[in-house]
């Protein structure tokens, strides 16, 4: 019973993470939340404006300091909630640095697998000469990430490079964080 208790936990948390982070990168991308196929997930995150009256957001509106905090909450929630399912207790700081420290390694992960996920659908765009809405939002969504990859990269025209250096950038730093956890976290206790 308590392994199916910690599924449905980590499942929920999961979800409610995998939203915060969408809205945040709805708004990043600069996406109208009245465009009717992306007025759902606003309004699905609704939590993240009430959030928002208490933290402003920055870059002429484009992040969210929110979702931010909200995301973090969602992890600290979700540590702490397993910790209490399994029995054992974590104590406030390094709750605190896990929950951050877990937080940045799921929101580069989520913008790696965002990447996969534009490269995969302008490949479906390419090979079918179509695109329907959802792969535009894809698009736009991970464009932000791959921006400033794209100054970086040579123009090579049809052959975009910038998603395989953003990939291998972003899991560099992935690995980076990886490292400081594993040094600072037993220190912590």
């Amino acid at each position: 019973m308590n392994d199916i208790l910690l599924t449905t936990f980590d499942l929920v948390t999961s979800f409610a993470m995998l939203l915060v982070f969408i809205r945040f990168m709805l708004q990043f991308a600069g996406m109208d939340a009245r465009d009717p196929m992306i007025a759902p997930a606003y309004r699905a995150t609704h939590i993240v404006d009430v959030f928002g009256r208490i933290f402003p957001t920055v870059a002429q509106g484009r992040i969210s300091i929110a979702a931010i905090v909200l995301m973090l909450l969602i992890r600290l929630i979700d540590i702490s909630g397993k910790a209490a399912l399994t029995h054992q207790g974590i104590a406030p700081i390094p709750l605190f640095f896990q929950g951050t420290l877990s937080l940045i390694l799921d929101f580069l992960r989520m913008c790696r697998y965002l990447i996969i996920g534009s490269i995969i659908v302008s490949w479906i765009v390419v090979f079918t000469n179509s695109m329907h809405p959802i792969v535009a939002i894809i698009i736009r969504l991970a464009e932000p990430i791959l921006a400033p990859f794209r100054r970086i990269t040579p123009n090579l025209g049809m052959l975009d490079l910038s998603p395989i250096v953003a990939f291998f950038a972003i899991y560099l730093i992935e690995m980076m964080v990886t490292f400081v956890a594993a040094s600072l976290l037993p220190m912590l206790g």
